[in-house]
């Protein structure tokens, strides 16, 4: 009787132990995502049914009925219907700020002719007082399906542009940054008139240059450094307007699934602004920055303490 009964709590023990070796309490997750393609990027398991994660950190991807296992009462379920999860995705090479200014001036970027340029222009006239600057970005000549009669080298003169915005200074950059389109009031604060009789272009800028048509005459466009002529004459942003304009670029960041984004050359400016948002909870981004070339004291100062990496991985400075 001893040995049948030793036998048996024996057998019993081995069971317990046995069924807590093979089902392991499973961590709870705060979230569960299923009901569409979700891609992995691993070769192994390219696609899923589910993901479950617990706060910032992914608990299992795979078969909807193992990721239940994770699910409890507090667990958020998102149903995708049918649309495609991805990891987030990561810009490249970028520009934070302009990417939320761009939100908050004449976005441009879906222009399609000089003429739609000119009309959200002179919509924005409408809304400005008299001497208040209109900026924007975006456009991009080659994007256009037809160009203007008058241009020179390609790009259109601001003429057109000055004509709908005579009391308004006007500053459009390209979409690629590295031009942008002056109407003639901006032009006029800026002091640039037609060449004098002896040729000589006293805005003549090393690594930029002042687009002018046969005549002499400025056409409104400014490569590269010579931008500087007209933007240093475009009144600073405030910090409340900095604050609106990096929530906005972290918000358009996210609409297109996008989590990091390698800022190409900051300044002090930006770099305060960034460890402020940070401070208050704000930056809702990963941002990998790059330092401005051309603030030399803000590079040696850097060269002297080194990169900063940020063990969240929010905001990183190391080139």
């Amino acid at each position: 009787m001893r040995f049948q009964n030793a036998a048996f709590w024996s057998f019993t023990l081995l069971a317990l132990i046995f069924t807590s070796c093979s089902s392991p309490k499973k961590e709870a997750a705060t979230l569960l995502i299923y009901g569409g393609p979700i891609y992995t990027v691993d070769t192994l398991q390219a696609t899923v049914e589910a993901v479950a994660t617990k706060d910032n950190k992914i608990l299992f991807a795979g078969s909807l009925e193992d990721a239940q296992q994770y699910k409890n009462e507090q667990t958020q379920v998102i149903d995708l219907k049918g649309k495609t999860m991805t990891p987030g995705l990561i810009e490249g090479h970028g520009h934070f700020m302009g990417l939320g200014y761009n939100e908050l001036n004449l976005d441009l970027i879906n222009t399609t002719s000089y003429q739609e340029i000119l009309d959200a222009v002179a919509a924005a006239v409408k809304k400005a007082e008299p001497g208040e600057w209109i900026t924007g970005r975006g456009w991009h000549q080659s994007k256009w399906t037809d160009m203007p009669s008058d241009t020179v080298n390609g790009f259109q003169t601001h003429y057109r542009l000055s004509e709908v915005s005579p009391e308004n200074p006007v500053y459009l950059s390209h979409a690629s940054g590295h031009a942008g389109f002056a109407n003639a009031a901006a032009m006029e604060l800026a002091g640039v008139q037609i060449l004098p009789k002896d040729g000589i272009d006293k805005f003549d800028v090393k690594g930029g240059e002042v687009m002018r048509d046969d005549f002499g005459r400025p056409t409104g466009i400014f490569n590269e450094r010579a931008q500087g002529l007209i933007t240093k004459h475009i009144p600073e942003n405030t910090p409340e307007k900095d604050v609106k304009a990096f929530e906005l670029a972290v918000a358009a960041c996210h609409r297109n699934g996008i989590t990091g984004f390698h800022d190409a050359g900051i300044g002090r400016k930006n770099i305060a602004l960034y460890e402020e948002m940070k401070a208050v909870d704000k930056m809702r981004i990963r941002i990998y920055a790059m330092l401005t070339g051309f603030d030399k004291e803000l590079l040696n100062e850097w060269y002297e303490k080194g990169p900063m990496v940020d063990p969240e991985h929010l905001v990183t400075i190391r080139s």
